[in-house]
């Protein structure tokens, strides 16, 4: 038997529109077994258990990944099991698709090479930000240029991460067509530098009075319209005692990262909880860490 566990993930915090990512503790894992005929069992929540083979992107990874290197479409049994919820921005569709390569490496026999399944993993998902720690865990600067690109730090153990997800699933269409075609230049360099002081303060663990360095003008402020609570619950976080708090991914859980403490976390939590109350959103939070090894496999 083969298993493989991939971890969720956030994207952006903030300002790091398509290239910073954050790993965290919810997961995709999978059971491959020998089988005489393709079978795919899944259990996690009601879209996650409900989809179909032709729109599996664990089975489109795979394929595409077998395709690639000249691999036998040999059959094969797969239990995949859920933990991270469908349409919420916390990379379940980049846990799928990571989980196929390297699902396909291991039916095969291959070595895992994150690297080389990062590559792998971006051509089929169009961008490495959530990939990228869900990979290779922790927190992950990546880009593509003429190659896939990442730099990650796994050492945020004393990092929480406290998870608004509103009812309901997110449109990502709807979400990435309220961006701008065009930036000013002037508010995309604050961005800019915003993201690049977040990851080394990160990294640094130097966290007090960081709440403005998780501004940004690439998309929250396009996409808030369409989550209603999100600058309320955001504000709350900050309020309560937050490292700083964000729009996750395209939407549409919102993050507050926090120290390790038990009661802040708490606090923090019925803040943004409260936040949403008032607008009528209704949420379900969730304490994560982060996820400092990224997807592992396992014989």
């Amino acid at each position: 038997m083969i298993r493989i566990s991939v971890p969720c993930s956030t994207s952006n915090l903030g300002p790091g529109f398509d290239s910073l990512g954050l790993a965290l503790s919810l997961s995709l894992d999978v059971e491959l077994r020998p089988s005489e005929a393709r079978v795919v069992t899944r259990h996690g929540d009601e879209l996650f258990s409900a989809v179909t083979d032709a729109d599996d992107l664990f089975l489109r990874a795979l394929s595409h990944r077998r395709s690639a290197l000249g691999l036998a479409d040999d059959p094969f049994a797969a239990t995949l099991r859920s933990a991270i919820p469908t349409g919420r921005g916390l990379g379940s569709s980049a846990a799928a698709v990571v989980a196929g390569v390297m699902a396909a490496d291991a039916l095969a026999g291959r070595a895992h090479d994150p690297i080389d399944v990062l590559r792998a993993a971006t051509q089929v998902e169009g961008h490495p930000d959530n990939a990228a720690p869900a990979i290779l865990g922790g927190l992950c600067c990546a880009v593509v240029d003429e190659d896939v690109h990442a730099a990650c730090i796994s050492s945020l153990a004393d990092v929480r991460a406290v998870v608004a997800s509103p009812e309901g699933v997110f449109p990502t269409k709807a979400s990435r067509g309220a961006l701008p075609a065009t930036l000013d230049h002037k508010a995309a360099t604050a961005s800019l530098g915003r993201a690049v002081f977040l990851s080394h303060a990160l990294r640094d663990g130097r966290t007090d009075g960081l709440a403005w360095a998780f501004r940004d003008a690439f998309h929250q402020p396009y996409r808030a319209p369409l989550l209603p609570g999100l600058p309320e619950a955001i504000s709350a976080a900050h309020e309560a005692g937050a490292i700083g708090a964000f729009l996750s991914g395209a939407g549409s859980s919102s993050i507050a990262l926090v120290r390790d403490d038990r009661e802040r976390v708490a606090k923090v939590s019925a803040a943004m909880r409260a936040a949403y109350d008032r607008v009528g959103t209704a949420v379900t939070m969730r304490a994560l860490t982060v996820h400092a090894r990224g997807a592992m496999v396992s014989r």
